[in-house]
């Protein structure tokens, strides 16, 4: 893993694809596979490098092998190593069979670890942690290590103030905030699944002196979700992806880019996917 002199990694975060084995499938007339194509040449053309590229969940809409092997080749121009988590639009079996060791629970850095969680519950679009996620959780949190911990999962742990998509938050996100919670070198918590950008910040427990929990989640690759609608809605707005550097210090630098010329206008009048 290559870092600056500072120990600093950075961190090209995508989510939500949404692939299908035939590339030319489209999603509420979005054609995915031609979107992240294009975010992924965007990154290319980017001044500025990353380390690791991150992907949380649903690379796929049909859970088939071919389109997870199409997210691999898309992403493979960038030359970087891959950590990827399901989401509930992924088939573990066959998720699991393409990505293998890029789905590994905890990637290991310098000064960071970053902790993947699989928030999915099979045949439904609602979020849990299961107990063995909450083990491998617990196992990380309770060894000596001093280094800092980022935390992703697909499911968001708390209400984005839209009505439908908070029917799909995780079902037990008390028993995963109130760990974090007590940990001071958790430094904050990433995820996909809502289609829309988010950047806010969590107080500790009374007493607890650390800095507050940032909370973050990231544009989908292909179409956006209307932040704060009461039913179902897409807005046209530009895909995109999130820069995250985790500084040494522990501290965070990150910024949201939206790519401009990909397919953006979703069908409005659709009803769900």
């Amino acid at each position: 893993m290559q870092t600056d002199s500072f120990g600093a990694v950075t961190l090209a975060h995508l989510t939500d694809p949404h692939l299908f084995s035939a590339p030319d499938a489209t999603l509420l007339g979005i054609n995915t596979y031609n979107n992240l194509r294009g975010v992924v040449q965007h990154i290319q053309q980017q001044a500025r490098t990353a380390d690791l590229l991150l992907a949380t969940g649903d690379l796929s809409q049909d859970g088939s092998p071919e389109a997870y092997r199409h997210f691999l080749e898309l992403v493979e121009p960038l030359q970087l190593p891959v950590h990827v988590l399901p989401g509930n639009h992924d088939v573990r079996e066959s998720f699991h069979a393409v990505m293998q060791r890029r789905a590994a629970p905890v990637i290991e850095l310098e000064h960071w670890r970053i902790v993947l969680l699989d928030s999915t519950i099979p045949n439904d679009s609602a979020g849990r942690l299961d107990n063995n996620q909450l083990a491998i959780l617990d196992e990380v949190l309770q060894t000596d290590d001093p280094r800092h911990l980022l935390i992703a999962m697909h499911h968001s742990p708390l209400s984005m103030q839209t009505a439908w998509l908070d029917t799909m938050v995780i079902e037990n996100a008390d028993a995963l905030l109130e760990r974090v919670k007590r940990h001071p070198n958790v430094k904050a918590l990433l995820w996909g699944h809502v289609h829309q950008a988010y950047d806010a910040e969590l107080p500790r427990d009374s007493g607890e002196h650390a800095p507050a929990l940032r909370l973050m989640a990231t544009p989908a690759t292909c179409f956006q979700f209307l932040p704060g609608s009461r039913d179902f809605s897409v807005e046209a707005i530009a895909p995109g992806y999130r820069w995250i550097t985790l500084m040494a210090n522990g501290s965070i630098h990150t910024e949201v880019v939206r790519v401009p010329g990909l397919q953006e206008v979703p069908d409005t009048n659709s009803e769900g996917y």
